[in-house]
């Protein structure tokens, strides 16, 4: 058995609902894994259809389909963010293509004039 699947027969077993949520640093010492390694296995087993809910407090299996529908527009909300964040530094690299164009072009007409 994966690790990945004995995370979720953990969550199964021990914590449906959001107030039995088990927040990811137990996770991370009961499976020897680090952060990074619990959200890829949160995110594989989502990806799978698991209902892994998660909130500041921790991660849960859904109790029911609100407990899941709620951490789904929260993951949504946080990807709008992302793409907001992606937007914003394409538009910071073409504006600074473009003041590198305009500076180096500057620099060739005052060497044409002077």
């Amino acid at each position: 058995m994966t690790k990945e699947q004995k995370l979720y027969d953990y969550l199964m077993a021990k914590h449906v609902g959001q107030d039995n949520a088990v927040h990811s640093k137990k996770l991370e010492k009961r499976f020897n894994i680090c952060p990074r390694t619990v959200r890829t296995y949160v995110n594989n087993l989502r990806k799978s259809g698991y209902p892994i809910c998660s909130d500041d407090t921790g991660y849960w299996i859904a109790k029911d389909p609100k407990e899941a529908t709620r951490t789904a527009k929260r993951l949504g909300n946080f990807a709008g963010e992302i793409n907001n964040v992606k937007t914003g530094l394409t538009v910071a690299a073409i504006q600074m293509r473009s003041v590198t164009k305009i500076t180096e072009e500057n620099v060739l007409i005052t060497v044409k004039v002077g």
